[in-house]
């Protein structure tokens, strides 16, 4: 449920209910609305519930991928916003790419009679089948501007052999 909808959002909407409520006169118990009403603002309030409960545990990401299969490789791409490449974890093994990855980020503002200092982080992780052998030991990988681009060599075929049907 989270990242689907902001926060903040989500609050308008609970506060625009509540108002929606006093202003047709909702609040009186002899409302025939009232029930239902009830029963979409107490949904409103388990939702805020959830989205901060979430983003309190610090929640983790799970970069889109990009796979592309050439004759020689495999070419695996992802999103990672905001990542040094010093913070990147990539592990292969016979059949699976593991990524895994952490953005923090700090910024302090210091203006006259006011001073801030936030911190953010997020995690990234992301699996990812491979479809194909590939060479573990031949694998390359670049970062520029927020894309990971890992290049997995594939296993090179023994022989090949096309059977015709008699």
């Amino acid at each position: 449920m989270t990242g689907l909808i902001p926060a903040e959002e989500l609050k308008k909407l609970q506060k625009r209910m509540n108002r929606l409520m006093e202003d047709l006169g909702l609040t009186d118990l002899e409302s025939r609305y009232l029930e239902e009403m009830q029963r979409m603002q107490k949904r409103m309030s388990d939702l805020m519930d959830e989205v901060e409960a979430a983003s309190e545990k610090g929640d983790v990401i799970v970069p889109l991928a990009d796979i592309r299969d050439t004759n020689e490789a495999l070419i695996v791409t992802m999103d990672v916003p905001g990542v040094d490449k010093q913070d990147i974890d990539i592990t292969i093994t016979d059949d699976e790419l593991s990524v895994a990855a952490e953005r923090k980020t700090e910024k302090e503002v210091a203006e006259k009679d006011f001073h801030k200092r936030e911190r953010t982080y997020k995690k990234f992780e992301r699996m990812v089948k491979l479809p194909v052998g590939v060479k573990i030991e031949e694998a390359k990988a670049k970062l520029a501007d927020g894309v990971l681009e890992i290049t997995l060599p594939k296993e090179v075929v023994v022989s090949r052999k096309r059977i015709n049907i008699e």
